[in-house]
């Protein structure tokens, strides 16, 4: 029983590594069931018996490259508490995750174009999303606790920002190279104005240490 179901991991992640490379390649709505197939050397009916439909596995694979990133930033985001600047820290470990090369890039902006026409697509990317924002929602929430910060704005309106940041700068980077000159900084005045100052140093003077 355990092989059989092992073989249909194997297969599927077959599928979603030739899903990957071939929708980069040419476009969601031109990439057919057939050329997935083709790439990864199954049959249609290896396909079928795991997907219904290609939104179908484009949800799959949504969910696994989410699953990997979120698995690293957890990781990275690990003792901030003991760095003298930790929001300096965890800009720079995240940065150090978030994927730079061109596939799932290409692959994410192919879908959404997708999605823009065809309300189908879009109800599925949009349930998506909410879940990548529930995700980060709770890391920046653990992340936060773990360094001893407060955030000045709910922890899930930054989410929220931080994915669109990340989102229109990757956008770019399929014309121009320009991530580190932009995200860093974008995602540094971003999370110190979303960080509270502490208490100490945010409560007004009284009047007799204003004399002094």
């Amino acid at each position: 029983m355990e092989r059989p179901k092992r073989r249909r991991e194997v297969t599927v992640e077959r599928l979603l590594d030739a899903a990957l490379d071939t929708f980069a390649e040419q476009g969601f709505a031109a990439a057919s069931v057939e050329d997935v197939c083709s790439r990864g050397g199954f049959t249609r009916g290896a396909f079928y018996s795991s997907f219904r439909t290609k939104d179908e596995l484009f949800a799959a694979l949504f969910r696994r490259e989410l699953g990997r990133e979120m698995t690293r930033v957890e990781q990275l985001l690990a003792g901030l508490a003991d760095e003298p600047d930790p929001v300096t820290a965890a800009v720079d470990r995240c940065l150090s995750a978030f994927r730079t090369d061109r596939t799932w890039t290409l692959v994410a902006t192919e879908y959404a174009l997708h999605a823009a026409r065809h309300p189908d697509a879009a109800e599925l990317l949009q349930r998506h999303r909410e879940e990548l924002y529930t995700q980060v929602t709770g890391l920046i929430e653990r992340a936060a606790a773990g360094a001893g910060v407060r955030l000045a704005v709910p922890a899930g309106q930054l989410a929220r920002t931080i994915a669109a940041l990340h989102d229109g700068v990757s956008l770019l980077t399929l014309s121009q190279p320009c991530t580190p000159e932009i995200e860093r900084p974008a995602l540094l005045l971003l999370l110190r104005g979303a960080v509270a100052a502490p208490e100490s140093s945010a409560r007004p003077a009284t009047p007799s240490e204003s004399e002094n």
